[in-house]
């Protein structure tokens, strides 16, 4: 037997993070996504009585047929597409094989009529988009959520020194910040949820052509909207041979701009593990280093942040190319259709770097106190508004001269205060600044969003 050599970090080093994914994309799963919708295809044509009523045992059987799809049906199915040539047609004759060995041998004509191989292929793609969502991304993603509402709620007292333009700035909370976040991926994560995906069932160009010869009294159109509406997608009746991937590419630039919102965590966080705001869990058997042995690592953020950014860069090459189809219908979408499970599967690993780099962080709120109680000239904006609502002439422009581009602790802070010429009740009230204390509605901020 010849041995498979693996390509992708996915399929080998990695693959253990992203199986469930890899499961639900393989060609196994879409073609048991296929024959499922061939079978409840000849089901709906028997209740529209376009060929003859099933009995409850026929049903059962279609059923069982269904789940009996196998890695050694598979194989009988893939044997067939080795002549074909053709997947779909493939499945065709796998399904009438079985079916002319049973009572439903009188049906076994109607298996695919008057379909496209589109009409099965977009419903089928479209169940494993909606399976990915809901059983896989929306429940890792809130995970995530909760990992970070914990971080949130330890750091809930720990003052910060803000960085804008890298530059000091004024206080705020290690909580609030991480909140922020929290509230940015549960905004976003609605919008995912509520996406509809789409389905079509009208044949070759979208015109129930060959149906309406045939059948020209069945309400095809009525058939078409219950029967992808079976499938829980939203059902589009207005196509051409093809699904227009609208609804996909809304699906790809959510997953997209939520990657972008945790591409911001990572990278800050990098920062914050950098300034030693967090600290690293340190993992015996776990080496930082082949040179250096004191080494501990951000290495989750720093996968995360790899995979994010190739899986957003392969979601907004899918979002603009499927959206794209020359007339009725041409073949490049095919072939990257088939990529959308590896493109998914990065992102799905991405947050599995990301659970793991929650579980090892802590805050640090000594090092973020001590970092703030250095630079008390982050006060500037506090002083110079308490000296604007006393009326203080020059209120900016005083604080601007003692204060821009230096840096003072405590002491030094008081010794400007006592030097700048302004009435003493007013400097009572600037001597009772302190950066910790210095913190607006940051506390309530954090807890309305956690």
């Amino acid at each position: 037997m010849v041995k498979k050599i693996l390509i992708c970090h996915l399929d080998d080093r990695n693959h253990k993070k992203i199986k469930d994914l890899a499961n639900l994309f393989s060609e196994f799963s879409l073609n048991k996504n296929r024959l499922l919708i061939e079978i409840k295809y000849l089901q709906k044509l028997s209740i529209y009585k376009v060929i003859r009523k099933f009995n409850l045992e026929e049903n059962k059987l279609l059923q069982k047929i269904h789940d009996g799809f196998d890695q050694n049906e598979f194989k009988k199915f893939k044997k067939i597409e080795k002549k074909t040539n053709h997947d779909i047609k493939a499945l065709e004759t796998y399904l009438r094989r079985i079916l002319v060995k049973t009572s439903l041998k009188d049906v076994e004509n109607f298996v695919h009529f008057c379909l496209s191989s589109e009409d099965i292929n977009n419903i089928a793609y479209g169940l494993m988009l909606k399976e990915n969502r809901e059983k896989y991304f929306i429940p890792r993603i809130n995970k995530i959520i909760e990992e970070l509402k914990k971080l949130s709620k330890k750091s809930l007292n720990s003052p910060m020194l803000s960085l804008t333009h890298g530059q000091p700035a004024s206080p705020t909370v290690f909580g609030k910040e991480v909140a922020v976040f929290i509230y940015r991926i549960m905004d976003e994560l609605k919008v995912f949820s509520k996406l509809p995906i789409q389905g079509k069932l009208n044949g070759s160009v979208g015109n129930y052509n060959s149906f309406m010869l045939n059948f020209p009294r069945t309400n095809w159109q009525n058939f078409s909207q219950e029967f992808i509406s079976d499938f829980g997608l939203e059902p589009n009746l207005y196509t051409t041979q093809i699904l227009p991937y609208d609804s996909w590419s809304r699906y790809f630039d959510s997953v997209k701009r939520m990657n972008n919102i945790f591409l911001g965590l990572v990278v800050d966080f990098w920062w914050y593990t950098s300034f030693f705001y967090l600290k690293l869990q340190v993992i015996d058997d776990e080496v930082g280093s082949s040179a250096m042995p004191h080494k501990v690592n951000p290495i989750d953020l720093e996968a995360a942040e790899g995979n994010l950014g190739y899986s957003n860069s392969t979601l907004e090459f899918l979002s603009n190319k499927l959206q794209k189809s020359r007339m009725q219908r041409d073949l490049s979408d095919s072939t990257v259709r088939r990529n959308v499970g590896l493109t998914l599967s990065y992102s799905y690993f991405a947050y599995d770097s990301i659970l793991r780099a929650l579980g090892r962080l802590e805050p640090n709120s000594e090092v973020m106190s001590q970092k703030l109680d250095e630079n008390w000239q982050v006060l500037a904006e506090a002083v110079q508004n308490i000296l604007r609502k006393e009326n203080i002439e020059g209120d900016y422009d005083l604080v601007k001269q003692i204060s821009r581009g230096k840096t003072f602790n405590s002491e030094e802070f008081m010794v400007l205060i006592n030097s700048m010429d302004i009435p003493e009740i007013i400097k009572d009230r600037l001597r009772g600044l302190t950066p910790n204390e210095y913190l607006g509605l940051a506390k309530e901020i954090t807890l309305r969003i956690i």
